[in-house]
């Protein structure tokens, strides 16, 4: 195994163990604080490197409004939902920026504001989704972080295995329709054995089933969405906190694009409720 390879395994295994102990045995405050400083804080600071700024005092300002608009729902849980539905819409309207993105487009050189702003309606919703996953049922967290892995992982390797048809080559050259067709059937497995497990029973065994697969798709939106901000910034990771898997973003971007749809989706359809 060489050098890169085994520190990549070495950092994945921790962060496996630091996911599981964390859901599982956090109280709701603690976890609610400690998600807020990486979503919002550690994710804030890449996202500020990625959008424009290039120096310590405007990433920490930028962090710092990060933090203060955080302040709204930790103030005022209801408004959570709030969040929860702005992030809804705004991974929407993402979906139809990455549908007409073209390479060398200057709509967001031009314009760095709007990527700047993404972030209140990216990371904050996903933060506001994520704590009141926990709050209901940890192991709602759980479920959603290895669909999304799993999705992931499917999709690299059908694409290595059958990849033949770019999906978007001009934002991530390397993901296909096969590799997303491989993932899904993993979501799909994965969705079954979870119903199973969380006791979803009838017309809502279909509901979280159908659910978890739009999920699964936002999720590699939620990956080609970083990918276009890594484009406009000329960055290959968003940072290298993390050695051999590179910054929080990279880890977690497919899982902030779904964490407000999951969570709406739940309590709308009331499952588990």
């Amino acid at each position: 195994m060489d050098e890169a390879l085994k520190q990549r395994v070495i950092t994945g295994v921790i962060l496996i163990i630091a996911v599981l102990l964390g859901v599982t045995l956090l109280p709701n405050s603690v976890f609610s604080f400690l998600t807020l400083f990486i979503f919002v804080g550690i994710g804030g600071w890449e996202w500020a490197r990625m959008v424009g700024f290039d120096d310590d005092n405007s990433q920490s300002f930028f962090v710092f409004i990060l933090f203060s608009v955080s302040l709204i729902p930790i103030l005022w849980p209801d408004s959570r939902w709030l969040f929860i539905v702005v992030g809804v819409i705004a991974w929407a309207v993402a979906l139809v920026l990455l549908a007409i993105y073209e390479k060398g487009i200057s709509l967001y050189k031009e314009n760095k504001c709007l990527l700047r702003i993404a972030a209140f309606l990216v990371l904050i919703p996903a933060w506001s989704a994520l704590v009141t996953l926990h709050a209901h049922h940890p192991a709602l967290v759980l479920y959603l972080i290895f669909l999304v892995a799993i999705t992931d992982s499917g999709a690299y390797f059908s694409g290595k295995r059958f990849g033949k048809t770019k999906l978007a080559p001009e934002l991530s050259p390397g993901k296909t329709r096969e590799g997303v067709y491989g993932g899904v059937t993993g979501a799909f497995i994965w969705s079954v054995l979870g119903a199973v497990y969380l006791g979803v029973a009838g017309a809502d065994w279909f509901y979280f089933i159908f659910l978890s697969v739009c999920v699964a798709l936002l999720s590699v939106a939620g990956d080609l969405f970083e990918s276009l901000i890594k484009r406009e910034a000329g960055l290959k990771d968003s940072g290298n906190i993390l050695p051999g898997h590179g910054g929080v973003l990279d880890r977690v971007d497919g899982l902030i694009a779904v964490l407000p749809l999951f969570a709406l989706g739940i309590f709308w359809g009331g499952v588990l409720t």
